[in-house]
């Protein structure tokens, strides 16, 4: 088949995530099975405009907002394909438009919804917030693949007639360690919403109990952010204890979690929560808000915790784990069953028995 795939993002722009990630192992998976796939995205600095990975075609036009234009005439000038695949994330592609519904299928992890007020500036973020349920309608008999049932109800509301779940994946088979280390992590983009001011201020309140322990943050993010982080850090007398590191490899991250007791996860949506599944995957406690997404992603009292929505409640939650072994030790043991199921190989066969290719 030859396929179009369109998304605001790709696994190498710096602000890449889950969906991301979910993107590229599918069309790698299709590009290795001989399908001819096409990723047309937004452009980033010192991004190239078209490049090759692993056989699939990844072409970069525009920004963030724009690129949905281009991926229009880009659509006019390079037609036909058998498939098109509308990635929404925040403002869709509009294909509905100008693609027959039998080519067409959409993938979607989350709403934006709170993501309109904590990204957006006013009165775009307003626009966009009321906006969204009507230009989503475009798409409600279209076949809609989703990575959560929080979303799939989300769609559900909207009027949405055929939304099917698929799995996200892991990069590793999970482990079951026992020997963990007095550390604390935080993993996710250094932005609004993932909340990371809010993962200091409970550790504040950890670290009252745990004196020892300290608080690693990894992420990107803009420098007015970052300083904001460092400004509350120094001010709750942390700088021993809390470092951020902008940015590390999947290896060191592997290490990380498997050294780590607990990961605070406070987020305030997500699609589904990848970085809670791999936590779990190594028995690294993943202590999160009671959102959708994370509580896909995490079995409360099961795999992990799911707590109210706020710095002080998450560190309760993470004290009673840290303070009772048999209780971590059982939600390390749930986990490491639970995501036995999380692969590349299972998230591409979901996707491919919808789609029903050969």
């Amino acid at each position: 088949m030859k396929i179009l795939w369109l998304s605001w993002r790709d696994i190498k722009n710096p602000e890449s995530g889950g969906a991301e990630k979910v993107t590229y192992e599918i069309t790698q998976h299709l590009a290795r099975e001989n399908h001819q796939v096409t990723i047309f995205t937004s452009q980033f600095k010192n991004g190239k405009s078209y490049q090759k990975e692993n056989g699939v075609n990844i072409i970069r036009k525009g920004n963030k907002l724009t690129c949905r234009f281009f991926a229009f005439l880009y659509y006019l000038k390079n037609r036909p394909f058998d498939l098109f695949v509308d990635e929404i994330n925040t403002i869709p592609f509009f294909t509905p438009l100008f693609v027959p519904a039998r080519k067409n299928i959409i993938v979607i992890h989350q709403l934006a919804k709170e993501y309109w007020f904590a990204l957006v500036n006013w009165p775009a973020n307003l626009l966009g917030f009321i906006l969204e349920p009507t230009w989503l309608k475009l798409y409600q008999k279209r076949l809609t693949i989703t990575v959560s049932a929080s979303t799939k109800n989300n769609l559900k509301s909207l009027g949405f007639k055929n939304i099917r779940v698929i799995r996200e994946g892991i990069d590793f088979k999970p482990q079951l360690i026992r020997q963990k280390e007095s550390l604390v992590l935080f993993i996710g983009r250094l932005t609004v919403p993932k909340r990371p001011q809010d993962a200091i201020m409970a550790f504040k309140h950890i670290h009252k109990l745990f004196p020892d322990h300290h608080l690693l943050m990894i992420g990107r993010g803009e420098k007015t952010m970052v300083s904001s982080l460092k400004n509350l850090i120094r001010k709750m007398n942390l700088a021993n204890y809390v470092q951020i590191k902008n940015f590390v490899e999947d290896k060191e991250k592997i290490r990380l979690l498997k050294k780590s007791k607990i990961i605070l996860i406070p987020s305030i949506r997500e699609g589904w929560g990848l970085v809670a599944t791999e936590a779990s995957a190594l028995s690294c406690i993943p202590i999160a808000y009671n959102v959708p997404g994370l509580k896909d992603s995490i079995q409360n009292g099961q795999t992990g915790i799911l707590t109210d929505t706020n710095p002080t409640s998450l560190a309760l939650a993470a004290v009673r784990v840290m303070s009772d072994d048999k209780l971590r030790i059982k939600l390390a043991q749930n986990g490491f069953k639970w995501t036995k199921q999380f692969s590349w190989e299972n998230c591409y066969q979901d996707f491919k028995s919808l789609i029903r290719i050969d």
